[in-house]
């Protein structure tokens, strides 16, 4: 054989390989598409990724009560300041003056008094 042959040889060698790994792995997607849909696959991807963003949010909670009970009571005096501030405000207003009738002992004498 020339050289042109071995090399024809090895390559074709070379090329059925690789193409029983291929004709392998789609076998191998096949029979995983016919376990499991794509709709199927889609769904747990999605609920392994909520319930893991769910531990991380729990573990995250766990470690920062303080900046969670700070924020939480930041949006309640956010939500209820109109009141509040009609509260304090109510607090800190003057006081109505009120005038007092005039008594008999401060004031100028009536015509009654003064005949």
């Amino acid at each position: 054989m020339t050289e042109a042959e071995t090399r024809l040889a090895a390559d074709r060698a070379n090329r059925n390989a690789a193409r029983k790994l291929v004709d392998g792995h789609v076998a191998q997607v096949k029979a995983d598409l016919a376990a499991r849909s794509v709709g199927g696959r889609i769904v747990a991807k999605v609920k392994d990724d909520a319930l893991d963003l769910a531990d991380q949010a729990l573990a995250v909670a766990k470690d920062s009560k303080g900046l969670i009970a700070g924020t939480i009571g930041a949006l309640a005096l956010w939500t209820f300041r109109d009141q509040l501030v009609r509260g304090v405000s109510g607090l800190f207003k003057p006081a109505a003056v009120q005038d007092e009738p005039a008594s008999a002992d401060f004031d100028e004498p009536t015509e009654e008094q003064a005949e």
